[in-house]
């Protein structure tokens, strides 16, 4: 969930991205080479825990390494009138040029 907040927050910073890694022990050097390699969208969710967990997926599927949300916004209610929420996010991959010499 951490991981999730700090994407959330770096959409209004101007910060350096720090994409969330859904793939498990990464080395330093490894998570220094990634590169964005895509986009994607969600246009469905209606909270952030339902967006986080499709990106997840998505980014899996892909074979992504990890996925940095770069635009959210709410529109239409959907269903009881709950807010939906679409949205963008870049996915990474490891250069494996600059991770592997």
């Amino acid at each position: 969930m951490k991981g999730l907040v700090n994407d959330v927050l770096s959409i209004f910073s101007p910060k350096a991205v720090k994409p969330v890694l859904v793939r498990p022990g990464l080395s330093h050097r490894e998570i220094a080479s990634l590169q964005a390699v895509g986009v994607t969208t969600v246009s469905w969710a209606t909270s952030m825990e339902e967006l986080n967990k499709a990106f997840v997926k998505k980014a899996l599927d892909a074979g992504a390494v990890g996925y940095h949300i770069t635009h959210v916004e709410s529109h239409k209610p959907g269903k009881e009138q709950q807010h939906v929420m679409a949205a963008t996010a870049t996915f990474y991959h490891i250069n494996h040029k600059v991770a592997y010499g």
